[in-house]
């Protein structure tokens, strides 16, 4: 992010004198324990199911369709890819990092499309003596372990020559994060938005901004299984919440100001943080040239996490499926 160091860095002026508390609630889980509870099987009558964490603004356009026109067709729940192991969904929005984890337990599990970019950044303080990226050598950074948000940190590091050994994790909840940093419990923090824009408000002139999304951003994706796809119901249902879910991203994308009481009543955050937070978001809604290469430098990183080797780039592309989206772009029968 500057001389000899890729990327964008921005000092952030402050925005205004925030309560440190005032942050967000908690959107993507650490990779799930052996214990893990496993959401109850849907039964075969049971009526579209979407999983969607709800705490997430990427899941912004996915409540629009609940509200819409195909809203009585479809059942919007708490959660993510992973509620696909068990069919406990039929259809899920997630980060990229969270399906490369799945797949080790369902390898049914496919990626549709990307719907979101979340355009992640670092926000550190300059009072901890950080000035470059590479002054987090040594220095506590806060994030969700085994996250978009983590490899966001991992992949930003690489780019000033640096390893995740080189930086203490800080785990805090994600109500916690950026009142974590002005208490002095952490140097910075690498998580998604509203956290990220919390933190610079609550930071004021003291915050640093390290941004580089050619590094790394999340590729916020919207997922099924072959199971769904090959039972043919199913599939007209997943092709007509596909095409529904089209319509409210360009709705979401034309006038986002409209929908932020609705996004504030469902995550939980305040309308205020969701406009300050809400360009750190793009909607591609598409299968993005890069995909193949961010999942295969993402799984590298899941395997290690995992302890298992990593997935050769055939198999990877494997698990990207390509026809659903183009069914849905096409005119109904």
């Amino acid at each position: 992010m500057r001389s000899r160091l890729a990327g964008v860095f921005v000092v952030v002026s402050c925005l205004a004198s925030q309560a440190a508390g005032r942050v967000q609630a908690q959107a993507q889980a650490p990779a799930p324990a052996a214990a893990e509870t496993l959401p109850t099987p849907l039964g075969p009558n049971a009526p579209f199911t979407v999983a969607c964490a709800r705490a997430v603004l990427e899941c912004g356009p996915i409540v629009v369709t609940k509200e819409g026109p195909f809203g009585p067709r479809m059942q919007y729940i708490d959660g993510g890819v992973r509620t696909l192991r068990n069919n406990g969904a039929h259809a899920a929005g997630n980060a990229t990092s969270q399906m490369l984890v799945v797949l080790r337990d369902n390898p049914m599990v496919r990626l549709l499309f990307t719907m979101a970019d979340g355009l992640y950044r670092i926000v550190a303080k300059r009072s901890a003596g950080i000035k470059t990226l590479a002054d987090l050598k040594g220095k506590r950074v806060v994030t969700p372990a085994t996250t978009s948000a983590n490899f966001f940190l991992v992949a930003m590091l690489r780019t000033a020559g640096l390893k995740e050994s080189d930086v203490t994790i800080v785990s805090r909840p994600a109500t916690d994060m950026a009142a974590a940093l002005v208490r002095g419990e952490a140097d910075a923090i690498s998580m998604w938005e509203p956290e990220s824009q919390n933190a610079v408000v609550a930071l004021g002139a003291d915050a640093i901004i390290f941004q580089d999304n050619k590094a790394y951003r999340e590729l916020y994706s919207i997922y099924s299984t072959t199971d769904v796809m090959q039972d043919p119901r199913r599939r007209v249902e997943l092709v007509e919440f596909v095409r529904a879910l089209l319509v409210s991203v360009e709705a979401v994308r034309k006038d986002p100001q409209r929908y932020f009481p609705l996004f504030s009543k469902v995550t939980g955050h305040p309308v205020p943080q969701i406009a300050r937070s809400w360009e750190h978001h793009a909607w591609p809604v598409n299968h993005p040239a890069d995909l193949l290469d961010k999942l295969v430098d993402e799984d590298v990183w899941i395997a290690g996490r995992q302890q298992r080797a990593p997935r050769s780039r055939a198999e990877l592309a494997g698990y990207i499926d390509t026809s659903i989206l183009a069914e849905a772009h096409k005119p109904r029968p």
